[in-house]
C-alpha cells in the first residue's frame, strides 16, 4: 500500500519542487496582472494555472493531514 502521507510530504518538503509550483503560479498571477482586458482565453488559461497550483499544495496538504507518516519522508 502506497503510503501517501510520506510521498506527499516529500513532495511539500521538496525545495524544487515547491519553486516550480512558485514560479507557475507567478507568472500566472503577474499575466493576469498586465493582460488585455479583451483575452478571454488568456485569461481563463492563467486563471486555471493559479487553481491548479493551490489545489496541488492543498491536496498535498489533505493527503498529510489525513495519514501520519510511517517513516520520513525520502528525496521526490
Amino acid at each position: 500500500m502506497i503510503d501517501k502521507a510520506s510521498l506527499a510530504m516529500s513532495l511539500r518538503d521538496n525545495e524544487a519542487f515547491q519553486e516550480v509550483l512558485d514560479i507557475a503560479r507567478s507568472d500566472a498571477l503577474e499575466a493576469l496582472a498586465t493582460l488585455k482586458i479583451a483575452d478571454a482565453d488568456a485569461f481563463y488559461t492563467h486563471q486555471a494555472t493559479v487553481r491548479v497550483v493551490d489545489s496541488i499544495r492543498s491536496d498535498l496538504d489533505a493527503f498529510i493531514r489525513a495519514g501520519k507518516p510511517a517513516k520520513p519522508p525520502g528525496i521526490a
